[in-house]
């Protein structure tokens, strides 16, 4: 029976192999598949969430959730939604909220509007976040941890009449 709008059939090339269900159980065709890579295409508006991601690239548009190790917005991307990943790199725009646990990096044509938390922080001349921004409290807890296993030493390091409140001083 032939639909209307329904593609033809195209004579099959004995030479080409044929994959059936069980096959794509057992084994992916490696050659088509990068493990972890969420690709959302320019022209392509996806609504939904996605988790355990490697990377997470958009040039369409998403209306949903990520959670990903490296967010990639590319110039004609855009998220709306929430983000949680490692690493953000931000040339297109997101509207909603963002946890970038090691770097957040605003490019210069990215726009960031919304909650950002952030360990680390690039934006290049151009690029611009509105909303609420704040640092996370994690890697400064964990440096003041480590700090405190250290004695402070308040002399300068070089010996000089100067003030002690400036200078270069040592940690030991």
């Amino acid at each position: 029976m032939q639909f209307p709008g329904q593609p033809k059939e195209f004579p099959h090339d004995a030479s080409q192999s044929i994959r059936n269900m069980s096959d794509m159980e057992t084994g992916p065709n490696t050659k088509l598949e990068k493990q972890g890579l969420v690709h959302i295409g320019t022209g392509v508006n996806v609504k939904g969430t996605f988790e355990d991601c490697d990377t997470v690239e958009i040039h369409g548009s998403l209306d949903g959730e990520i959670q990903t190790r490296e967010l990639i917005i590319h110039e004609d991307g855009y998220l709306t939604g929430m983000a949680t990943c490692q690493i953000a790199r931000i040339l297109g725009g997101l509207d909603g909220e963002i946890e970038a646990t090691e770097l957040l990096q605003i490019q210069a044509t990215g726009r960031l509007d919304g909650k950002v938390n952030y360990t680390r922080l690039m934006i290049e001349d151009g690029g611009l976040i509105t909303g609420e921004v704040c640092p996370s409290a994690k890697p400064i807890q964990q440096k003041a941890a480590t700090l405190t296993n250290k004695t402070l030493d308040v002399t300068p390091a070089k010996t000089t009449n100067q003030d002690i409140t400036t200078g270069t001083f040592a940690v030991k």
